[in-house]
């Protein structure tokens, strides 16, 4: 939970900087660029993490990743201003690594905890890293136009050796847990491709795929339609850099509430009704922007969608993962949690590049059509999934009796 908590909020104080420095060094328009070359730097990274993951355990893995994001974020509170490029790579660099730390805790977290108690324990894992992210957000939202954007990066750096401490801990203390997994990975399939099998052999693995791609894309939609009129709206860097962290400080409360009452929307609606739940609203959303099409009514989709994906969609997405082997928790999940997850960004750059090319001009309110099928898709393919869900619920129902 520390570890959760840490890493949230690290992630909180980078995102406001990349996005408004990325926003001052260029413009909106060029968000989808930055998708599309993330997609190679994903295969390269997801593959390398693979082969070593095997070969020098998580921990080890884990530290050294750390270790890279000190001495970037060092080196980009200095030169962020002077080296051109350099806005663009840590606009790459915070997708993904976040996705990474939180793939690797999770991993542990799912050969630890039994599915019986999930329910009960992955909410207050949520929680805590959402009060984590309240406390980034406050760092950009009350510092960035006193310190400057770029020098709040240095207050990321202790948050690196704290998130090292906590997940060497929880390393040390899971193999004498009784319900652990032992955390052994076989050094003969290091390869990525070994993963994309175990993904094409699980029609849950696929299914979870769908469903992180139906989350990321829409998200990233709402994403590129915030950051167009957040430009517009607020043109000075420091007054967005403070815009947006207050925004996602809301979001962050609103993430509290939504992360710690997840057991009793879970026992009220199940597993499949708490996730059906999500692409609905998402989908009033979506006709209530295209019926009042203004920034503040954006505003309080994106705050909708981003909450949602930090907390309901985050923790029962997890749930997903617990009936699976340990090679597929780690080598399976990556393809999907960090590949997948954000080289969906690259989908959306051939959406968004289509949309110009034949329509041209402002295509904000065309993305919303599209953001209106994707949540169609992703319904269905929650009830066509229903007979998986009762069998995990009444396995899990099982359990509790016992």
């Amino acid at each position: 939970m520390l570890c959760s908590f840490v890493i949230t909020a690290e992630a909180a104080i980078t995102r406001g900087v990349s996005a408004s420095y990325f926003l001052k060094a260029y413009n909106a328009k060029l968000f989808p660029y930055a998708w599309m070359a993330s997609l190679p730097l994903n295969f390269a990274v997801v593959a390398l993490y693979n082969r070593f993951i095997s070969k020098f355990g998580p921990k080890k893995v884990m530290g050294f990743i750390l270790a890279f994001a000190f001495f970037f974020n060092t080196f980009c509170s200095f030169y962020l201003k002077s080296i051109y490029s350099l806005p663009f790579l840590l606009y790459l660099w915070k997708d993904i690594f976040i996705i990474f730390l939180f793939h690797k805790l999770w991993s542990v977290i799912h050969s630890t905890i039994p599915k019986n108690r999930a329910k009960y324990i992955y909410g207050m894992f949520y929680g805590l890293g959402g009060l984590g992210s309240i406390l980034g957000n406050m760092v950009p939202g009350f510092m960035a136009v006193l310190l400057g954007t770029e020098k709040l990066l240095l207050v990321t750096l202790p948050l690196y050796f704290i998130t090292y401490l906590a997940y060497s801990k929880a390393m040390s203390v899971q193999p004498k847990i009784a319900s652990s997994q032992s955390i052994s990975l076989s050094m003969d399939n290091v390869n990525l491709s070994y993963g994309v099998k175990l993904i094409q052999k699980s029609k849950l693995l696929k299914f979870i795929l769908l469903l992180v791609l139906c989350m990321q894309v829409s998200s990233t939609i709402m994403d590129y339609q915030y950051n167009t009129l957040l430009e517009v709206y607020y043109p000075i860097l420091d007054l967005r850099t403070q815009f947006a962290g207050r925004l996602f400080g809301v979001v962050n409360i609103v993430n509290i509430f939504l992360q710690f009452g997840s057991i009793f929307l879970l026992r009220l609606v199940g597993l499949r009704g708490a996730h059906a739940l999500i692409p609905l609203v998402l989908l009033c959303n979506g006709a209530l922007f295209l019926a009042f099409p203004a920034f503040g009514v954006l505003c309080v989709n994106f705050a909708t969608i981003k909450s949602l994906d930090y907390s309901i969609f985050g923790i029962t997405k997890e749930m997903l993962y617990l009936p699976l082997n340990v090679e597929e928790k780690f080598k399976a999940k990556s393809i999907i949690d960090v590949f997948a997850y954000r080289s969906s960004k690259a989908v959306v750059f051939f959406i968004i590049a289509f949309l110009s090319y034949v329509y041209g001009g402002n295509i904000t309110m065309l993305l919303s059509f599209v953001l209106m099928g994707i949540f169609l898709v992703w319904t269905y393919s929650i009830y066509s999934m229903r007979e998986y869900f009762v069998n995990i619920e009444s396995k899990e129902t099982s359990e509790e009796t016992v």
